[in-house]
């Protein structure tokens, strides 16, 4: 804007009557000096103002940060439980499995020592009946060859019988 039409506009124009040059300029010149001091004062408030928003954006952002920290400390708390509790479950049916096999296992012992029991008692009973057969088979077979025995020497002396009556 000119400095005439600053006169003009602040009413430094032919209404008020004439006016010196050099009260003119002057009045321009403070003017400027007001408009530059505004102008100063405006740069200032503005370069204020985005320092402002400067902090409240690097607050916003630190505060988004906390609330991500937040959300993840929260998040791997929850994990941490769930895991906790799959562990102490897992542990517990751990347990109970054990107790059952041991439970099976002390049960199956028992059926198979009742079961070796038996088959000691049923081996015993062979060995001992094996031994009596072994020991009838034996006895048998001296008694056959005694007779065989018998019989072959019955026979040699019905051959000489036979034989001294035919010659």
């Amino acid at each position: 804007m000119s400095a005439a039409a600053k006169a003009k506009a602040s009413g430094g124009g032919r209404r008020g009557g004439a006016k010196d040059p050099t009260e003119v300029l002057r009045s321009d010149k403070r003017r400027r000096d007001m408009d530059d001091s505004d102008d100063a004062e405006l740069d200032g408030d503005m370069k204020e103002i985005v320092s402002l928003l400067r902090q409240i954006k690097d607050k916003a952002h630190k505060d988004g940060q906390k609330k991500t920290e937040q959300t993840l400390s929260s998040v791997a708390t929850d994990i941490q439980t769930i895991v906790q509790d799959t562990k102490g479950k897992f542990e517990k049916e751990r347990q109970n499995f054990l107790k059952a096999l041991s439970k099976t296992s002390k049960e199956c012992e028992g059926l198979l020592k009742n079961e070796y029991t038996k088959f000691q008692a049923t081996h015993d009973k062979f060995c001992k009946e094996k031994a009596a057969h072994i020991q009838t088979f034996k006895g048998m077979s001296n008694e056959l060859a005694a007779t065989f025995s018998s019989y072959k020497h019955i026979c040699l002396e019905v051959s000489f019988s036979v034989c001294s009556l035919c010659c």
